[in-house]
């Protein structure tokens, strides 16, 4: 008998352990504005108090809204362009004429202003001829481009809405519609998108210029559809310009053609054979080879201490060269690191994806620690690779690019709003300034540099 009370009692402790649990977590639902402080508390106040912060639970575990001890961020408004007295004159319950107002409950009300009608300018270009030596000359306007009855504002606009707001031509022509009563056609937002392309390649050769001279750059490609036929989008980043170049060829004729055969600096790269075959001077990406090391050894049991020693020396390379290291320091650090990669290579295993991985790791000995004797170097090509998910993403929507003025026009304008931002310069100003230039080169010359290599 005895025994069975024992029994009783502890089930009861059980439950009431249960039942206390339970209203642990009821609490949290029951009022979800209350902070987690006051919860903690059990100070809870009305729901509707100003002071509360908004903790809705979430299915991950966490919270929304910014962190306890950062500060809150306020959206800044400007000063009012224009005050409106908002009035009535009698109550709208009995109809009391009201005196005059005891109060006023002030709102600001951001807007945008209706649609706005095209402005259409006629430019009377004077033309002139020289009495010495007989040449004719037509005047210019910043405003009136060389060809086509469109602005700059509807050149750049369209350039945007292509390729920041990924919008298809003919949604472009539709917005255009809408917002401005503008009538065109998508194959006319396609000129005017070309227009921007050919008033901005003078820039993108600029670009190019620049990254030859660069000491650093991080290459990567991907593929992309030209007329349904395979082609490729590399890009060549820098820490202050980024350039797109669609081509027919994934070979070592690219970065040479680009770079120049000549080029001196470091290039970072994964492992694609055409990089050794441009330079010598390489960093091959260690985000690549610690991911192919990871998946061999969930494949194979032999992959996980190679995989966990790889680890273990990348994170060991970085944490020292976080100080200050002489040029000695880093070229012994260097050394130290190669006889940890030979001892890794020199590991017998059977084959399979360990035995390929081992394999990787042996091809690029020579390309695997430059950034340790070079501070300016990254380890991993990240760079490039984030500046490819921007075309990744086009090339989602687009499909395939239709001819060599497709790919003239994918390439320039990816690269100067790339890097425009990567600058801080407004994209949309910036597609105004070249637009007015006037110095937009010919159709004939709206072609990639370099012929279809194959």
């Amino acid at each position: 008998m005895e025994e069975r009370i024992n029994d009783l009692e502890e089930k009861l402790e059980e439950k009431d352990e249960r039942i206390e649990e339970l209203e642990t977590r009821l609490r949290k639902y029951e009022n979800p504005h209350t902070p987690p402080s006051k919860r903690r508390s059990g100070t809870d106040e009305s729901p509707t108090s100003q002071d509360d912060e908004d903790d809705d639970v979430r299915t991950d575990g966490g919270t929304p809204g910014r962190k306890d001890g950062h500060e809150p961020e306020w959206r800044s408004t400007a000063d009012p362009d224009e005050e409106v007295e908002v009035t009535r004159d009698c109550c709208p319950e009995c109809g009391q004429h009201f005196d005059e107002s005891v109060g006023v409950s002030p709102r600001l009300v951001e807007e945008i202003p209706d649609p706005q009608p095209p402005e259409l300018t006629q430019y009377n270009r004077h033309c002139y001829q020289c009495d010495s030596c007989g040449t004719e000359t037509v005047a210019t306007h910043p405003d009136c481009p060389d060809e086509g009855q469109f602005g700059v504002n509807v050149i750049a606009q369209s350039a945007l809405s292509r390729y920041d707001y990924r919008l298809p031509y003919r949604k472009i022509a539709d917005r255009f519609e809408q917002l401005h009563g503008l009538e065109l056609s998508g194959a006319t937002a396609w000129h005017a998108t070309e227009r921007a392309a050919r008033a901005g390649r003078c820039e993108y050769e600029q670009i190019c210029r620049q990254i030859q001279q660069a000491d650093v750059v991080h290459i990567d490609e991907t593929g992309i559809k030209r007329d349904g036929e395979q082609a490729w989008i590399w890009t060549f980043t820098t820490e202050n310009h980024t350039l797109y170049a669609v081509r027919e060829s994934r070979g070592s004729d690219v970065p040479a053609e680009v770079l120049g055969e000549d080029f001196a600096g470091t290039v970072i790269c994964d492992g694609w054979t055409a990089y050794p075959a441009f330079s010598d001077n390489l960093q091959r990406c260690w985000a690549h080879i610690l991911r192919e090391a990871e998946d061999a050894a969930e494949k194979q049991p032999e992959g996980e201490p190679i995989y966990d020693s790889l680890k273990q020396l990348y994170v060991a390379l970085q944490t020292r060269l976080e100080s200050d290291l002489t040029t000695r320091e880093r070229a012994e650090l260097q050394r130290v690191a190669r006889r940890e990669l030979e001892s890794l290579i020199e590991r017998s295993v059977p084959d399979g994806p360990v035995a390929t991985l081992l394999g990787k790791i042996e091809g690029g000995l020579d390309h695997w620690l430059t950034f340790v004797g070079e501070p300016a170097v990254s380890p991993t090509n990240n760079a490039a690779e984030n500046a490819l998910r921007e075309p990744v993403v086009l090339r989602k929507l687009i499909g395939t690019l239709r001819n060599d003025r497709g790919m003239f026009v994918h390439e320039t304008v990816l690269s100067l709003l790339a890097t425009w931002r990567q600058q801080g310069r407004n994209p949309y100003d910036e597609l105004k300034r070249v637009s007015r230039n006037n110095e937009m080169i010919s159709r004939d010359q709206a072609v990639p540099a370099v012929e279809s290599s194959g």
